[in-house]
């Protein structure tokens, strides 16, 4: 498990929803700042990628729905930014610094020295990357009704397409710990494990 513990932006990328009590409402498409005709349902068919799916598990019940709607969307936003830099965006690349725009300076420059563990630069040569699966659990640190920060419990999978019309899959487990400043959103630390589906070394038997 990799360990680092150190205004919401608009980004092209998958939709955001929000889940309550097992239900599932569309959120909002995090594709700019434009408002207008609501986008399409990101997992009809022909859709490339999953939505991002965010739920608050705790540290919420002092506040409203639409306050907590508003944290939703606000971390939902820092961590769609995440994805699309790190795991979707446009392949073959091999930038992917920029992936830790939404996180703080310190964790950034962290996150550089761990970006085979943060990104999918593992599989860099890719032709496409999709998200198959995007789940968040919510937690926020509040105090009264002023909320301090958070945590995001995440599950990011992805499938890989490689030059060779193989497939490869890329599951991101963990956690990233989230400060709110200002109102503005930001990743400052995280704990997490990336299984790029590579078969493990194995020692023969004496």
């Amino acid at each position: 498990m990799m360990k680092h513990m150190a205004h919401p932006r608009c980004r092209a990328g998958p939709a955001i929803w929000r889940t309550t009590g097992g239900a599932v409402a569309v959120m909002a498409l995090v594709s700019g700042c434009s408002t207008g005709t609501p986008p399409d349902d990101p997992r009809s068919p022909g859709s490339d990628s999953a939505a991002l799916r965010v739920e608050t598990v705790a540290g919420a019940d002092r506040l409203d729905e639409t306050t907590r709607t508003e944290l939703e969307g606000a971390v939902g936003d820092v961590l769609s930014t995440y994805v699309v830099g790190a795991f979707l965006d446009d392949f073959p690349r091999q930038d992917f610094v920029r992936s830790f725009e939404s996180f703080t300076s310190g964790a950034a420059r962290t996150a550089a020295r761990d970006i085979d563990q943060l990104t999918a630069a593992r599989v860099q040569d890719a032709t496409a990357v999709r998200a198959t699966d995007l789940e968040a659990r919510l937690s926020f640190l509040t105090q009264g009704r002023t909320v301090h920060g958070g945590t995001a419990t995440v599950h990011f999978a992805f499938e890989a397409t490689m030059e060779d019309g193989t497939t490869r899959p890329l599951v991101l487990d963990g956690r990233f710990l989230l400060d709110a400043e200002d109102g503005t959103w930001s990743i400052f630390g995280y704990d997490v494990a990336l299984d790029d589906g590579a078969p493990l070394d194995a020692e023969s038997a004496p």
